[in-house]
């Protein structure tokens, strides 16, 4: 249970997206587990003018724990996405016998006593002896230096996911497939990289990560500095209002725990291109904050649709907005863990589950078109309740605007149900993260002290700053009036005013 568990913590990022590990390191028992499903990863396309350095790679270690018969050992196998259909069920269909799982691999996989004709490297014999080479290499040279074994991958057509699996199955003397399960557990510390490690071609924003998550680290870079700008222009925004707007202080929240989140989500994926596993630490607290900007982000834009702070100041929020706000939220934090649950204990690594597959990351996207909704009604009663044309206007298209930020996550779901899972993670962080900047960078833009857009909101300044900047005619009697009032209290005494100002007086 305590595996699970920890499985569930490596497995949480990206709200059920998680980066295919690089580094692989735990144990085995072949006589509890007929099959065990390691992990799930992407090989890049083989470039033809280097072809030796730009495949894919698995390498590694396996030790048994106790006294080993090598002559009875189990069987390492990486399994192509078109293969991998016959281990597409529940885990009680693995007890079908070995011949019936492994004969679609038998067919190009290569085995030098019984499938010599063979073209694909597809399997190993493990354990291996402490120091030796593991049974099936055949040239020292093929393997990487330090390790025990290796299996070279090469994609000449398209990149495809492939599954590396631990089956406790053997070849008998006649070339059949037979159960072999010794109750010894067997440790295994295995690499998948893209590229031949220490070789010129390999890329440090690629080596590590399966082919669907490569050039994460350039997105995640790209999007701290570009958070970080927007939070240094949103202080000095903060620092030119002598009495910051309560609009404004939620919008700077909600830019810095964006910051602060994808920060630590750059430091995991910088970690994971170095050693494969990345801090899983960082990876949730990146998350949670991510998340929970994202639900602060719906608040503040569902207030301001109330005429919070912008028909009257927000000294005060009000109390059943933020007590529904406060139900959709937690349901949409319930809903989360509850899909990386699903991922953990549920599923395994040969169901393609991300945020939009599994009923709860439906149950998210609801959640999203409730708010869109909640938002669209909000404004609508807010224009049509204001007297002012021009601010009527503003307030239009300021709806319109956010209410397709509000319905982006519905559209980007749909869109990439109908992508590969080669492609759709990228597609899904990119579009989020591109979308939620801009949303926001906008925000900074309406609130900004000296924009267009500031009179359309509630002010804090004082009364005679006011007048000046909403009406200079209006500037212009106060003015006069001060001046008129100082010199005498008859309307005789100024028989050149303007006769609208006397009245005024």
């Amino acid at each position: 249970m305590m595996s699970k568990w920890i499985r569930f913590l490596l497995l949480f990022h990206l709200g059920g997206y998680s980066l295919n590990a690089a580094h692989i390191q735990g144990t085995w028992n072949p006589s509890e587990q007929k099959v065990l499903v390691l992990t799930k990863f992407g090989y890049q396309l083989t470039d033809l003018k280097n072809e030796k350095d730009s495949r894919g790679f698995l390498y590694g270690h396996f030790l048994p724990q106790a006294t080993f018969n090598y002559s009875n050992p189990v069987l390492l196998a990486i399994v192509s996405s078109e293969n991998i259909n016959i281990f597409r069920k529940t885990s009680g269909d693995y007890e079908m016998s070995c011949g019936s799982m492994l004969r679609n691999l038998t067919t190009k996989g290569f085995e030098p006593r019984c499938y010599p004709n063979g073209t694909s490297d597809v399997f190993r014999w493990i354990p291996c002896p402490d120091g030796h080479l593991c049974k099936g290499e055949d040239n020292a040279a093929n393997v990487i230096p330090g390790y025990q074994m290796t299996m070279q991958i090469e994609e000449k057509i398209n990149p495809e996911h492939w599954f590396v699996l631990l089956i406790a199955c053997n070849l008998d003397v006649n070339c059949e497939w037979k159960d072999s399960s010794p109750n010894i557990p067997i440790n295994y510390d295995i690499w998948l990289t893209n590229g031949r490690p220490n070789s010129a071609a390999v890329s440090f924003f690629t080596f590590n990560f399966s082919f669907d998550e490569q050039n994460t680290v350039q997105l995640f870079l790209l999007t701290v500095v570009a958070y970080a700008i927007l939070s240094i222009i949103q202080s000095g925004a903060n620092f030119k209002n002598r009495q910051i707007p309560p609009r404004s202080i939620l919008l700077s929240r909600i830019v810095n725990m964006k910051l602060i989140g994808f920060s630590l989500q750059c430091f995991n994926v910088l970690l994971f291109a170095y050693d494969g596993q990345g801090f899983f630490i960082a990876r949730i607290a990146g998350e949670v904050l991510r998340n929970t900007s994202v639900q602060v982000h719906c608040l503040l834009l569902i207030l301001l649709a109330k005429g919070w702070d912008i028909s009257y100041p927000g000294t005060e929020y009000p109390k059943k907005c933020i007590i529904l706000w406060g139900i959709l939220a937690g349901l949409d934090t319930m809903l989360f863990f509850y899909n990386c649950y699903l991922q953990t204990f549920v599923y395994d690594v040969l169901h393609d589950v991300d945020i939009y597959s599994a009923w709860p990351g439906h149950g998210m996207i609801l959640i999203r078109i409730i708010y869109a909704i909640w938002f669209l009604i909000e404004i609508r009663e807010l224009i049509d309740s204001e007297q002012n044309r021009h601010k009527a206007e503003f307030l239009a298209h300021f709806g319109a605007g956010f209410l397709v930020w509000f319905v982006s996550l519905p559209m980007i779901g749909t869109v990439a149900s109908f992508v590969s899972q080669l492609w759709r993670f990228s597609l899904i962080l990119a579009l989020t993260t591109f979308s939620n900047f801009v949303a926001l960078s906008c925000l900074v833009h309406q609130f900004w002290p000296k924009s267009s857009y500031r009179k359309f909101f509630a002010d804090y300044t004082n009364g005679h700053r006011r007048l000046g900047r909403d009406d200079s005619h209006d500037y212009t009697d106060y003015d006069n009036y001060l001046f008129y009032e100082e010199e005498s209290d008859s309307e005789n005494d100024f028989p050149d005013c303007e006769e609208v100002i006397r009245t005024q007086i």
